[in-house]
C-alpha cells in the first residue's frame, strides 16, 4: 500500500471549510515521471525553484565537461545520480513547494491507488470550519429610572419631596 499526504490550500476570506476539490494528495516515495521526464514533470507540477536549480546543475555539469575535455562521457554519468535523487525526493520537493505557498497538512491516508486513498480519506474526513464564532445576543438596554416629572413615580409619594 502507498501512503499519501493530504494538503489543503490556505483559506480564503469568507471560506467556511476547504473545498474538497482543492485538496492535494501527494504520494510518498519514488516518482517515476520525475526520473523519465524530469524537466517536463517539474514544469507540469509548477516547481519553478526546483526547475531553476535543476537547470543550474545541468549547466554546471556541462561547463565542467567543457573545461575538463579529457573527462569525456564521465560528465554525463554525473547526471545519473542527480536524476535518481530527483526521482527519490520529487514528491518531497513538491510537498515542500506547497508548504511554501501556504498549504497545510490535513491528513495522511493509505491506499493501493490514488482513488482508493481519496475514497478512504473522504469517508472519514470532517472538515475544520473556520467560521467566526457566533456573536452573543446584544444585551437589552438597562431600564431607565422613573421620571417624577412625567408622573411615572410608583409608590406612596408621586411627587418628589412627598407633596401630593
Amino acid at each position: 500500500m502507498s501512503i499519501y499526504t493530504v494538503l489543503s490550500p490556505p483559506p480564503r476570506p469568507g471560506d467556511i471549510a476547504p473545498d474538497p476539490l482543492s485538496l492535494v494528495f501527494i504520494k510518498e516515495g519514488f516518482c517515476w515521471p520525475a526520473l523519465i521526464f524530469p524537466e517536463i514533470w517539474l514544469i507540469f507540477r509548477r516547481l519553478w525553484l526546483v526547475l531553476l536549480l535543476d537547470i543550474v546543475a545541468i549547466l554546471a555539469v556541462i561547463a565542467a565537461g567543457t573545461i575538463l575535455t579529457e573527462a569525456g562521457p564521465a560528465t554525463g554519468l554525473i547526471l545519473v545520480p542527480a536524476r535518481l535523487l530527483l526521482a527519490l525526493e520529487g514528491n518531497g520537493l513538491r510537498r515542500w513547494t506547497l508548504y511554501r505557498r501556504g498549504y497545510r497538512l490535513v491528513g495522511v491516508v493509505e491506499g493501493r491507488r490514488l482513488w482508493e486513498a481519496e475514497l478512504r480519506f473522504f469517508l472519514e474526513w470532517v472538515p475544520e470550519t473556520s467560521a467566526p464564532p457566533p456573536q452573543p445576543a446584544p444585551e437589552p438596554p438597562a431600564p431607565k429610572p422613573p421620571s417624577p416629572e412625567a408622573g411615572e413615580v410608583v409608590g406612596l409619594f408621586p411627587a418628589p419631596g412627598g407633596a401630593t
